[in-house]
């Protein structure tokens, strides 16, 4: 029987283009490298659709994991507009990683984080997602001090 296997090469422009090729493959074939001699191996699907219970994206561990990080990361902050920008990739990184250490298999993990200045005023973050609301989840964490407030949110999205 025939196996379809999914091959990705990069041909050209620039590194973070990458071309798909479908092939058909026979029983005992050998791999062949694409042009350019880079090949990415690609795992057949297990079609595993839903998770084991105890491999749940679980919001109270997330948020717990949220709230750590952005309490280290913001306790001696104050806010400059400057360093705003660099301070979201910098947390959003540093809680991907936390989130990530917790070992919810088969997740994608996707981050959010706004920060902004104290100054009396308010407001309201919104996100929008198409998932599967029986294994798809979500955890957020405001923090706040005299200057600032942030808000980071992490998304589980299960994938097959």
């Amino acid at each position: 029987p025939s196996i379809v296997r999914l091959e990705c090469a990069l041909r050209g422009g620039p590194p973070h283009l990458r071309v798909a090729k479908l092939r058909r493959r026979g029983r005992g074939a050998g791999r062949r490298t694409m042009e350019g001699g880079n090949q990415v191996q690609v795992w057949e699907n297990t079609y595993i659709m839903q998770p084991k219970d105890e491999e749940k994206f679980l919001p109270s561990r997330v948020s717990a994991t949220i709230e750590r990080v952005m309490n280290e990361y913001f306790k001696d902050k104050e806010y400059s507009v400057e360093e705003a920008k660099n301070w979201t990739l910098d947390v959003s990184n540093d809680i991907k990683a936390a989130v990530k250490e917790l070992n919810i298999p088969r997740y994608k993990i996707i981050v959010q984080v706004v920060i902004g200045e104290q100054a009396s005023q308010g407001i309201r973050v919104a996100s929008k997602f198409l998932w599967d609301v029986t294994s798809d989840n979500w955890a957020s964490y405001t923090f706040q001090n005299q200057s600032l407030f942030a808000v980071g949110m992490v998304f589980g999205c299960y994938y097959e």
